[in-house]
C-alpha cells in the first residue's frame, strides 16, 4: 500500500472513531435528558413523591434518617435511569451518575429543574457530600433559594419545599448545607 493509501487509510479510521465517540455521548445526553424530565415529572406528583419517600425508608431498613439517596435513586429509576439498589451514600451516587455520561457543574446560578444536587458541611466543593436533592426551580429571581425534592419531609412538612441552595442556614436546629455541586 502506498504512503498516500495508508494516510487515507488512517484519517477515515479516526473520522469513524471520532463520530462514534461524539455519537455515543450525544446518545447519553440526550438520554440523560429525557431521564431527568420522566424524573421531574414523577416527583410534581404528591403521592409519588410519598410512595418514593415510604420506598426509600425500606431500603434504608426502615430508617428515615439519611436516606436522601435512596429518594434520589429511586426517583431516577422512576425516570428509567437503573440506579442499583443498594446505592446508599452520595459518593457512590455521584459515580454511578458519572458512569452513565453525567457530569459535575458548579456554577449554582446556572441550576435547571432536575438537576441533582450535592451539599457539604463547609461549602468545599473537594468535601464528601452530606446530602442530595433534585432541584425543581428557582424560589425567584435571587438564586438564593430553591425548590426541591429529597427525604426531609419530617423538617420542612413536604418532600418538595423551598431550600437554601447558595448558602448555610438552619431548619429545625439542623445546620442545612451549602450546594456544591449538582450533576446533569
Amino acid at each position: 500500500m502506498k504512503v498516500g493509501n495508508k494516510k487515507l487509510v488512517l484519517f477515515i479510521i479516526g473520522i469513524l472513531v471520532l463520530t462514534s465517540y461524539l455519537s455515543f455521548n450525544v446518545f447519553r445526553h440526550l438520554r440523560n435528558a429525557k431521564i431527568i424530565n420522566r424524573t421531574v415529572d414523577y416527583l410534581r406528583d404528591d403521592n409519588d413523591r410519598q410512595e418514593n419517600l415510604k420506598a426509600a425508608i425500606e431500603l434504608n431498613g426502615g430508617n428515615a434518617k439519611n436516606t436522601c439517596v435512596f429518594f434520589a435513586s429511586g426517583a431516577l429509576r422512576h425516570g428509567g435511569l437503573k440506579v442499583p439498589l443498594d446505592t446508599a451514600n452520595t459518593t457512590q451516587l455521584t459515580k454511578y451518575l458519572i458512569s452513565k455520561g453525567f457530569k459535575k457543574y458548579y456554577n449554582l446560578k446556572e441550576l435547571k429543574v432536575g438537576d441533582i444536587c450535592f451539599t457539604a458541611p463547609n461549602g468545599d466543593k473537594d468535601e464528601v457530600p452530606d446530602h442530595t436533592y433534585i432541584f425543581m426551580g428557582w424560589v425567584d429571581l435571587k438564586c438564593k433559594d430553591g425548590y426541591v425534592c429529597d427525604n426531609q419531609k419530617k423538617g420542612y412538612g413536604n418532600s418538595y419545599h423551598k431550600r437554601n441552595i447558595t448558602y448555610e442556614t438552619t431548619i429545625n436546629n439542623e445546620k442545612k448545607s451549602i450546594a456544591i455541586y449538582y450533576m446533569r
